[in-house]
């Protein structure tokens, strides 16, 4: 159902922007509610190619993608990273945005943006990864279906756990009646098992660390040998696939003159003292690197150049992610000033970027897990091989591409663990294309890193 419909001038292109509700519900189910679409199309094309964006969470809207720049407008951000969150506020003209090589589809996950269960419904039933694909599935079909988009060119982009819905979408079980001809992984967490910062992980140690070297270059800290972070983060991959990963499998019985030597290298390239590396054998999680790389400071989560002032743990304070604190509001706020500018009006209803709820309630299992032995659900013995759903897309589909894009400084999806994605799990590698981007998790907040973002994206897109 069309909510709100506006005609916009876009460079030389006359854009359709569209507000709609589209059915939540699942393939063999009645509707529980709707779901939100934001939409803009240049209408009389039918055969324009159209990309689907979704951000994360799980339940997190598409508001950080839908003002990312990817589309017509973008927040106003600060270049200053010093900046509070704080007013003034908002939206600009995108001078990079896509629409001239596609059309796009904004989706809100259920239980957030406008959309919103009904009354008595089992939201539960929505909260896993399997159902949370198959409702994105279903709006996607019904919206390709309403404005009779079948012959059209179809790309999905997912950012964080949008990239893990993006691979359960794009397999059989869960794609849209026709086949998704390319999938965008922005900050991806496809692998994020084995990456995770798990005590005892050392693929989760070495995976990090090209994060660990580029956020200690840009803070002056480590790796400044380097002339950027870039050369950085490559020198922070190679000590990682060599000399780190063959200490590290030696735990304790890594020669005390070996381990010296290592962690003064280490330290070098983090920032970190060699002591403190030398009792740690080496390990050094990212939170405790986040917190002790600049003293009396914490690093953001989604993005490292951010910082704030370390929480007094003595008087009860909480951590908090500077990075979320300077750029969140920009995006909510900026939402109900494109409502606004495009349609003359704000909402009645609460646009919801979070649903607090979904990730407390998510079910992380999934069918690939049924081919491990398991006792219990969830359990230390059971495996989560979402990647398998990346590799099998791209088997059954052996023209589909892939499309990676990772910021250095994010320390959530990071870029060894795209680089781990790649050499670990069997994906084509002429069909894959990788990039680094100077920013954090989302790396479009900066214009200039926006800008390179939409125009490899093009390129990807219109190949």
């Amino acid at each position: 159902m069309i909510e709100r419909e506006a005609t916009l001038r876009i460079g030389e292109l006359d854009v359709v922007a569209r507000l709609e509700q589209l059915p939540l519900r699942l393939p063999d189910g009645p509707a529980a509610g709707t779901m939100s679409a934001f939409s803009y199309v240049v209408d009389g094309d039918r055969t324009r190619p159209v990309l689907f964006l979704t951000n994360g969470g799980p339940g997190v809207s598409s508001v950080y993608l839908h003002l990312s720049g990817i589309g017509p407008f973008r927040a106003r951000i600060p270049v200053d990273l010093a900046d509070d969150g704080l007013g003034p506020y908002g939206i600009e003209e995108s001078p990079s945005t896509i629409l001239d090589a596609v059309d796009l589809v904004f989706l809100d996950a259920p239980g957030t943006g406008f959309g919103a269960y009904d009354e008595g419904a089992d939201a539960s039933k929505f909260r896993s990864v399997e159902a949370d694909a198959d409702a994105i599935a279903v709006a996607i079909s019904q919206w390709v279906n309403t404005h009779d988009r079948w012959d059209a060119p179809k790309f999905f982009l997912g950012e964080s756990y949008g990239t893990q819905r993006a691979v359960f979408l794009a397999t059989s079980d869960h794609g849209t009646a026709a086949p998704l001809n390319g999938l965008v992984l922005l900050g991806q967490a496809v692998n994020i098992q084995e990456t995770f910062d798990r005590p005892g992980s050392i693929i989760g140690a070495l995976a990090n660390l090209p994060y660990k070297a580029a956020t200690a270059w840009y803070h002056g800290r480590g790796s400044r040998e380097h002339p950027s972070a870039e050369e950085a983060v490559a020198a922070a991959l190679e000590f990682a696939r060599s000399d780190l990963a063959l200490a590290m499998l030696q735990g304790d019985g890594l020669p005390l003159t070996q381990l010296a030597e290592l962690a003064e290298r280490l330290s070098a390239m983090i920032g970190i003292p060699a002591s403190e590396l030398i009792a740690s054998r080496l390990w050094i999680s990212k939170q405790e690197f986040r917190s002790r790389l600049l003293p009396g400071r914490t690093l953001g989560v989604t993005d490292g150049r951010y910082w704030a002032r370390s929480a007094d743990r003595a008087a009860g304070e909480l951590d908090m992610d500077a990075a979320d604190i300077a750029l969140s509001p920009r995006y909510a706020i900026g939402l109900q000033q494109l409502m606004r500018r495009l349609f003359d009006t704000v909402s009645e209803r609460p646009y919801r970027a979070v649903d607090p709820h979904a990730g407390r309630e998510w079910q992380w299992n999934e069918r690939g897990g049924d081919l491990f032995p398991t006792y219990g659900r969830p359990s230390p013995f059971h495996t989560y091989p979402y990647p398998a759903r990346l590799s099998r897309w791209m088997k059954q589909n052996t023209r589909g591409r892939v499309f990676i894009g990772t910021g250095i400084y994010d320390a959530l999806t990071t870029v060894g663990s795209a680089d781990h994605l790649l050499r670990h799990w069997d994906i084509p590698r002429e069909r894959a294309t990788s990039h680094w981007y100077r920013a954090g998790h989302m790396m479009y907040s900066d214009a200039e890193v926006s800008a390179r973002l939409n125009a490899d994206l093009r390129i990807f897109l219109t190949r």
